[in-house]
């Protein structure tokens, strides 16, 4: 029997259980808001209208990744529905390029080394660049992503009579986070400068103009005293003062320049995460103001405490076009090139993040969807680890199971999903209608029990229909699944999912 034919009687317009990542899972993301969730969902979603800090650590296939992306999906429908108290999302999954910045900025030979070298600090610049990035993006109209955000005339109309000092704050977080993925960096600085409106008086070109203006009238003013006999006192004052005035703005540029340049340089070495030129940050320095408060945000290496503050700083910015929290989704830490699911490797990345007072700031929660591997490794810590981490606070899910019922269900939702409602058959009212009479719902649910995750359960439930398919002459018409093919396919699976948790197998 032909899968096609199969799938015609039972009036299924796609396979329901091919997909086996959440990312490309086209079934998934047409049900998201209908699917059956885990037990524990509402623990790691939390309340949307105060999050809070979630840990999970599961297997491959356990619905991390879908977890994650149902969280984001409910955050936005909680966010259009909210005129205010929306929460702001960091999707912190991508780490690849965080780990090529921090390898090309150490000037590492080998730059797996740098996971030698993360700190803290770097994660949260990484994190507040993700941020900013975004936020700017959405300011000028450049976010094609987000829904939800589409920029509005009454959220302009917020960030222009936000108070000159959140404006500065935002324009120095464009300065030191902002990571577009496209475009000129010189002319979005421009624009967004021209939007916030925080230009000093005389920026760098400004001073340098003026300076050579007085130059140009001190030498003037110098030229009519030496050639007219006797020269006016007019021309004396002029060639003074404007003497008098090159110098001292040149010494004003000239020491700026280079106070600038110092400046750059000590950013450029504190975040790490994050490409700058020292070129392009002294230049940027130029366009804001020597405001004390804002140049004290201005991280140092390693210093977490600017960092916080920066943070919540960043959510008094958001907090003025709507947003009261932020949410960091953490996920894939096994999956940069880096990395490369080595546990040993993903410790180095993941144990600066277990950090009891990042985790537990003011307004923002940190989902953090991990590899079961590091919960074996958290287990093994010492008490030090365990009181800087204080996962007792943090919703922690060590590990994320499933039972053979609730997947029972997630694969009746999907098959039901996957139908057509135009034949006397569909929809198919549970999974165990498309089996043999003498199957019955217990041994489906025990079969499942064996599978322990979705993934698992999606390669058994496909591989019991090929079989059947293959088992099945064309003309013989028989759509219903035999027990003997059930049974057959769940030893092999069973075995095959066993020998994935010894490490025997690797799929």
């Amino acid at each position: 029997m032909d899968l096609k034919d199969f799938f015609a009687h039972w009036h299924l317009s796609e396979n329901p259980f091919l997909a086996e990542e959440a990312r490309n899972d086209a079934v998934y993301a047409r049900t998201l808001e209908a699917t059956v969730t885990h037990p524990d969902f509402q623990k790691i979603e939390g309340n949307p209208q105060n999050p809070s800090t979630s840990i999970v650590f599961g297997e491959k296939g356990s619905g991390k990744t879908a977890m994650r992306l149902m969280i984001e999906r409910r955050l936005r429908s909680y966010n259009k529905e909210q005129p205010n108290g929306r929460a702001w999302i960091v999707r912190y999954d991508d780490i690849n390029p965080v780990l090529d910045r921090l390898s090309h900025n150490l000037s590492l030979k080998d730059p797996a080394d740098c996971l030698d070298h993360i700190t803290l600090s770097d994660h949260q610049d990484a994190i507040l660049s993700l941020a900013v990035t975004e936020l700017l993006d959405w300011i000028l109209g450049e976010d094609t992503d987000a829904e939800d955000k589409r920029w509005r005339k009454a959220d302009h109309k917020a960030l222009r009579k936000m108070s000159r000092e959140k404006r500065l704050d935002l324009a120095l977080f464009a300065l030191l986070y902002d990571q577009p993925a496209h475009g000129d960096d010189g002319s979005r600085w421009s624009r967004i400068l021209r939007i916030l409106r925080v230009r000093p008086l005389l920026d760098r070109t400004g001073l340098g103009i003026a300076a050579l203006l007085f130059g140009l009238a001190g030498l003037a003013g110098a030229g009519v005293w030496h050639f007219t006999d006797p020269a006016s006192l007019e021309w004396k004052i002029t060639a003074v003062a404007g003497t008098l005035g090159f110098v001292l703005l040149g010494a004003a540029w000239v020491s700026g320049s280079f106070r600038r340049w110092l400046r750059a340089g000590r950013v450029r070495d504190a975040i790490r995460a994050v490409s700058h030129t020292r070129k392009a940050l002294s230049r940027g320095f130029w366009n804001l103001p020597e405001n004390a408060g804002t140049l004290a945000l201005l991280p140092d290496k390693e210093d977490q405490d600017k960092r916080y503050e920066m943070t919540q700083r960043l959510l008094r910015v958001l907090g003025a076009v709507g947003y009261d929290s932020l949410v960091v989704l953490i996920d894939r830490v096994d999956e940069p090139v880096l990395i490369n699911s080595d546990v040993e490797r993903m410790r180095k990345l993941v144990w600066p993040l277990l950090n009891n007072k990042f985790l537990q700031q003011e307004r923002v929660a940190v989902k953090m969807l991990l590899p079961i591997e590091l919960g074996h490794q958290v287990e093994r810590e010492d008490t030090a680890f365990q009181r800087q981490a204080r996962l007792d606070k943090q919703n922690l899910i060590n590990p994320l199971r499933w039972t053979g019922a609730t997947l029972y269900d997630l694969c009746s939702r999907r098959f039901r999903h996957c139908q057509n409602a135009d034949g006397a058959d569909a929809p198919v009212e549970e999974l165990k209608d498309i089996f043999a009479d003498d199957v019955g719902h217990h041994e489906l649910v025990e079969a499942l029990d064996q599978m322990h995750q979705p993934r698992d359960a999606f390669k058994f439930l496909y591989a019991v229909i090929r079989r059947h398919c293959e088992n099945t002459p064309g003309d013989a018409a028989e759509y219903k699944i035999p027990r003997l093919t059930l049974e057959q396919v769940r030893r092999e699976q069973s075995d095959r999912v066993m020998n994935l948790y010894r490490g025997i197998s690797a799929h």
